[in-house]
């Protein structure tokens, strides 16, 4: 049973099996997860209903067949998947509440909140995932296209109406072989991965597996090598579906495989070695679809944006027109004749023995400073009920640099599985427009640390005049654990561990020039003063970006200029 849980939500979990099966004789020895791998009400009463109609033990049996095949976590997730849809039609005339609940179970499968989880699942189980999608959007009568081929597998995922307990274990595996390639292996039998995970968790089900000491010592060196070998080939082959997907998500990579080979030598050490890096320019927003998680970023922020337009132009111009003070004392100015300003009197007279009316003087200021700014937007899933407003943010600021001709760059990140994505949104020499920032995404957890170290891949050696402001709620946290030399010394990624590992990589920043500062999106205020000491601004919302976080921006960036 689930380690997590306690006594009392054990025997809660077993009472809802108990409650379809009616058989209290039979242990259960399989539970139902959601996505973030806690207890699920409805799954776990189609189990127990699922051993009333084909008995506990012939359940357990059923998924024997495959407890040492490599590719066991799928065939689990694809038994539930057909048990569920059979159990729900035999026994909604007689429940009527099973409705209900599966209702509730598709749309908490859709939920916001659980996008990351989605996208593990994506990663790790692509085809359960895209089954999953269209039974769950189908449940709640929506539309969800596939490809011809996975549309066939979807409606080949049925048990017939008189399928029983003689027969559910034939039909169950001949499902398996006609379309998810199942083969009978035993591979992990004799290998010491046998009684864990070879992935992480991605919820759904969980079962307790034999714990039958490994019998490695009775094989010949022969077949240990071959099962060694497979076990490498079946590793690079999830390597290649991975690093397709995180392609596939966020975009292709900036760089060539032999960069990358060199920039993860660089990069990769230490409590990062076992991560990964991708550079991108992120997925082309007119080719975003369904199948890239109805990604309808641009749209919503875009409709925020435009529900107080008048207000946020008049906050891009009050904050420019702060930027442009913070310069005035360092920046020289240029007098232009004009047909308005100061008189100019000596050319006053040939106004009237011409057209030319241009007998006036102004003064304008210069602007061509050398500084560089990069607004960094931590895309972490924290963040995600105030994702509009970050980058309506990111856009204000950008916006008004470019109107003080500043080169600015807008880049965000994400950690997803193995993967920490640095996408720019907008680069240096591009204009700060809607459809570039506003692709700006709330989707992962942060690693903040292995991000400030590849960011050193995005700056020069020298960097006098090179401003970092990060939108941030200072939470820095991921799933993974920080690598250790000790096997059992690794720690989670979060609270302390993860401030010190982010504080240590941006003073690596700050020794090469670059200035860091932040502005604060959270009451973690304490986390902040120490990744950026006084170097940041909190701020309430969005309305506050050109009044208090600009007069932040404009002492900021006085500061570089007097450098």
């Amino acid at each position: 049973m689930l380690k997590k849980n306690s006594r009392l939500q054990e025997n809660r979990i077993k009472n809802i099996i108990w409650n379809g099966s009616m058989d209290y004789a039979s242990e259960p020895f399989i539970t139902g997860e959601d996505l973030s791998g806690n207890p699920d009400f409805y799954i776990n009463l189609i189990i127990g209903l699922a051993s009333k109609y084909f008995g506990s033990h012939n359940l357990e049996r059923l998924f024997s067949n495959w407890e040492y095949n490599l590719y066991r976590n799928k065939f689990d997730m694809f038994a539930i998947f057909l048990l569920e849809d059979f159990v729900y039609k035999k026994e909604v005339n007689s429940r009527k509440v099973l409705k209900t609940l599966r209702k509730n179970y598709a749309k908490k499968f859709l939920e916001d909140k659980y996008d990351l989880q989605r996208k593990n699942l994506a990663l790790k189980e692509n085809l359960f995932f895209d089954m999953q999608l269209k039974k769950t959007n189908s449940i709640l009568g929506r539309k969800y296209e596939l490809s011809y081929k996975r549309e066939k597998i979807f409606e080949n995922l049925k048990l017939d109406s008189d399928t029983d307990k003689n027969n559910f274990e034939e039909r169950i595996l001949n499902i398996f072989i006609e379309n998810l390639n199942y083969k009978k292996n035993e591979i992990l039998k004799f290998s010491p991965l046998k009684n864990i995970k070879l992935f992480d968790n991605i919820g759904f089900v969980n079962l307790e597996r034999s714990n039958k000491p490994t019998i490695f010592g009775d094989f010949k060196n022969k077949k240990t090598k071959n099962i060694t070998s497979f076990l490498y080939s079946f590793a690079a082959k999830r390597r290649r579906e991975k690093y397709k997907y995180i392609e596939d998500t966020f975009g292709k990579s900036i760089y060539s495989e032999d960069e990358m080979k060199i920039i993860e030598e660089k990069y990769l050490y230490g409590a990062h070695k076992k991560s990964k890096l991708h550079y991108t320019r992120g997925l082309n927003h007119k080719n975003i679809s369904e199948e890239n998680f109805n990604d309808d970023a641009i749209n919503r922020h875009l409709l925020k944006f435009r529900e107080n337009k008048n207000f946020y132009n008049t906050q891009i111009k009050s904050l420019s027109k702060k930027i442009r003070m913070s310069l005035s004392n360092h920046l020289s100015t240029e007098e232009v004749v004009t047909n308005s300003g100061k008189l100019i009197s000596k050319l006053a007279y040939k106004s009237m023995i011409s057209d030319n009316v241009n007998i006036f003087s102004k003064k304008f200021l210069n602007l061509h400073s050398n500084l560089k700014v990069d607004l960094v937007l931590d895309a972490s899933a924290s963040l995600m009920d105030i994702e509009s407003d970050i980058a309506i943010e990111a856009y204000i600021v950008s916006k008004s640099l470019e109107n003080n001709k500043i080169l600015n760059r807008v880049i965000s990140y994400e950690t997803v599985g193995d993967y920490t994505i640095i996408t720019i949104l907008k680069n240096y020499e591009e204009k700060s427009d809607f459809e570039k920032i506003f692709k700006y995404r709330t989707q992962g957890w942060n690693r903040d640390g292995l991000f400030y170290r590849g960011y050193l891949n995005l700056v020069d050696e020298e960097n006098k005049n090179h401003m970092m402001i990060v939108l941030t709620d200072a939470f820095p946290r991921d799933i993974k654990p920080m690598i250790s030399k000790n096997f059992f010394g690794s720690k989670k990624y979060s609270d302390k561990v993860s401030l010190d590992d982010a504080k240590k990589e941006l003073e690596k920043l700050r020794k090469i020039g670059i200035h860091t500062s932040a502005i604060l999106n959270s009451d973690k205020i304490d986390n902040a003063k120490y990744l950026f000491d006084r170097n940041f601004i909190k701020i309430k919302s969005v309305k506050e970006i050109a009044n208090v976080a600009g007069r932040f921006i404009q002492r900021e960036i006085a500061n570089i200029e007097r450098m």
